[in-house]
């Protein structure tokens, strides 16, 4: 979701610093801080108010490398820091990162943890994928589908595929990976889906690392998502393939399913954590033309025009079978509680849906308590859910998964502590690397609707 990710847009030249190529030397934890320190002096125009939360930042993260933080060291220690993060609306957006680290939240080796995933090749969107699909999927596989103003040689490198990747051969369905706002998928799901799928018998993932981190245009995020899933099933015998998607990633889903209607036939389930299919309630930084204010974020305004032309002719009903899982304490995303949960989608075509707030389906138990955003991304329900939708025609049932056990589950079988607190470092700290990244104008206004939208919808 797009308001911990405005977040840090405020941050990019300060956390830019921890972006260190694999060629050079990582930055020392003391350099870092002074490298920190010294850039603070530098963006007083942002306001005496967030060069003072950004000082704080700074006097914490000093406070882990000093080691008056000692991070948590049970898991069941972190999900009680987790209910000590508090909400953005409380402390303002720099105040929930200084709450995560403050709690211990951030591993003691959180630099090189940061180092490494920057310098990973798992974030490239420039890959060599020489397989050709069995059938022509460019410029278009149906005349249904909404043209591609992108190349297909940009929107083919943009797909990861790993070394271990079986094109269907091992009997695991492919799973496309889509990341959320400011996010790479190489690093938004290296702590959880990427390990939880390997260590499967059912799951073989893949994923998408889009230029400008989502940042950009949704409708020009959603080629690269329309592309990929008909790409993808095209190499592995037209496969039908899962579709996992988080936060902002569930737009840019369901947009691709809308006006790319020849992916239907490729998608067995769309998968949605956190999401926001009718956008949130909450503020963002596009009030006034600034160069914090990204087209993805004002995109995801809840009256934005992009969101209502989504809503428009049952886009808020599934297109394919669909499991969207979702938190009704998500500080990020309003509203996300009752029937008009954001993340909530209807079945007007009869494809299945399954929409499930955790703290309903586990009240009182671990797996429904204290998570709420991010933290999904490693909940044991979540992963339950759709590790039965995906062994399963139609999307998940509940009633098929062993809730006294999954319910009391503190985190999803297979991860443990690192991954935990590695998901909550790239959703809080590596996020904000690269979202200095986008080269495009900033302004309050959103890009215009695409003229293939504004005909059909």
């Amino acid at each position: 979701m797009y308001a911990l990710r405005t977040a840090s847009l405020l941050l990019p030249q300060l956390l830019s610093v921890l972006a260190t190529p694999a060629s050079v030397s990582p930055l020392q934890p003391r350099d870092l801080i002074s490298s920190l320190s010294n850039t603070i002096k530098s963006i007083g125009y942002l306001g005496q108010g967030i060069t003072q939360d950004l000082a704080l930042l700074v006097s914490t993260l000093d406070d882990v490398e000093n080691g008056k933080i000692d991070p948590v060291t049970t898991i069941e220690e972190a999900l009680g820091s987790l209910g000590n993060v508090r909400n953005a609306s409380e402390v303002g957006l720099i105040g929930v990162a200084i709450d995560v680290v403050k709690n211990g939240l951030a591993p003691k080796n959180v630099l090189d943890l940061v180092q490494g995933l920057t310098a990973s090749s798992l974030n490239s969107m420039e890959n060599e994928n020489l397989r050709e699909p069995e059938s022509t999927i460019f410029p278009k596989k149906a005349s249904s589908d909404a043209p591609y103003d992108i190349s297909e040689e940009k929107l083919r490198s943009s797909i990861y595929i790993p070394e271990e990747f079986q094109y269907g051969a091992n009997g695991k369905r492919p799973v496309l990976l889509v990341p959320g706002t400011a996010n790479p998928a190489g690093t938004t799901y290296y702590f959880n889906y990427e390990k939880l799928f390997n260590q499967s018998n059912f799951a073989d993932s893949v994923w998408l690392n889009i230029p400008d981190n989502t940042l950009g245009d949704i409708q020009v995020t959603a080629e690269y998502i329309a592309y990929a899933i008909t790409y993808i099933s095209g190499i592995t015998g037209n496969t039908k393939i899962g579709v996992l998607a988080w936060s902002q990633g569930s737009i840019d889903v369901q947009w691709a399913l809308k006006y790319w209607p020849s992916t239907w036939d490729s998608v067995s389930d769309f998968l949605s954590i956190s999401g926001e299919f009718h956008g949130s309630l909450s503020e963002e930084l596009c009030l006034v033309p600034n160069t914090l204010c990204k087209p993805a974020l004002r995109q995801q305004s809840y009256d934005s025009n992009l969101i209502t032309t989504l809503r428009a002719g049952d886009g808020d009903s599934a297109y394919v079978p669909t499991t969207s899982v979702y938190s009704g304490i998500d500080e990020l995303v309003a509203p996300q509680v009752g029937p008009e949960a954001s993340a909530r989608l209807k079945d007007v075509r009869g494809v299945g849906v399954t929409n499930t707030q955790i703290q309903l389906a586990c009240p009182g138990k671990p797996a429904g308590t204290l998570y709420t955003h991010d933290p999904l991304l490693f909940n044991s329900l979540v992963y339950a859910l759709f590790a039965d939708a995906l062994t399963h025609d139609g999307p998940a049932d509940l009633s098929r998964v062993d809730l006294d056990t999954v319910c009391n589950q503190l985190i999803a079988p297979g991860l443990v502590l690192t991954d935990m607190l590695g998901s909550e470092v790239e959703a809080y700290v590596y996020n904000a690397i690269d979202s200095s990244t986008y080269k495009g104008s900033a302004s309050s206004e959103e890009p215009p609707i695409k003229e293939y939208a504004r005909i059909s919808s």
